[in-house]
């Protein structure tokens, strides 16, 4: 027999991350508990222990008489994240260009191939191409073999996942892995302080941010009217 050794609590904070980091409940959207509970099959006190955990990690918040909702990123908050985005990744990039070698080159170089190969998909969805994007990233920071670095962006690695997911929304799928072609040459080529400005490059501006996500807020107030 195969012992899942997650608690009840565990498998449905997990559930809902997912749901809310793939786009399924979007920023604003209520969580019922009582709701919930009936679709997870559990009950009331699991899934309100789990909305606890994830508002931990600021993906839903509680508001009194008004319950459950995902979280929704003001400009305060877009600005601070990017921010830290460009702080962490583009130090990333360049510890890794620092200590690169084949090993790690190779496992860059392959990540970039598959996320180039999932963008020429016909069938392919944004929410993959941003799992993809987000993965080659992560990969990053992992070769930065900066611990300190990596528990940072851990900490907010949900919140940079709805970041992502709200900024890539009008994203050309196309040409979206290419985009990191001269970021990964230039890591793998040894030259940190190229590496530094290119990732700092790959991240949209904080303006275009701004700008893309009170289109996406008036996209949203307009289905939400119709």
């Amino acid at each position: 027999m195969k012992i899942n050794k997650q608690s009840l609590e565990e498998q449905a904070a997990d559930y809902l991350r997912q749901q809310i980091l793939a786009g399924a409940f979007v920023s604003g959207d209520k969580l019922t508990e009582s709701t919930l509970a009936k679709d997870l099959e559990l009950s009331r006190t699991t899934v309100r222990m789990a909305l606890n955990t994830l508002a931990s990690e600021g993906l839903v918040s509680q508001k009194p008489y008004a319950g459950w909702s995902v979280t929704t990123l003001s400009g305060h908050d877009i600005w601070e994240i990017y921010h830290l985005r460009v702080a962490l990744e583009s130090q990333a990039a360049m510890m890794a260009a620092e200590t690169i070698n084949d090993e790690k080159a190779k496992r860059l170089r392959d990540e970039l191939a598959a996320f180039q190969a999932i963008c020429k998909r016909k069938d392919v969805s944004l929410a993959e191409v941003t799992l993809c994007d987000f993965k080659l990233h992560k990969l990053i920071i992992e070769l930065s073999e900066s611990d300190r670095l990596a528990r940072m962006y851990k900490s907010v690695i949900n919140q940079l996942s709805i970041y992502i997911r709200i900024t890539h929304f009008d994203f050309d799928i196309e040409s979206s892995a290419d985009t990191h072609i001269d970021l990964i040459n230039a890591i793998c080529a040894g030259e940190p302080e190229k590496a530094r400005r290119l990732a700092i490059e790959n991240i949209s501006t904080f303006t275009e941010m701004g700008q893309k996500l009170k289109i996406e807020q008036d996209h949203t107030s307009d289905f939400a009217a119709s």
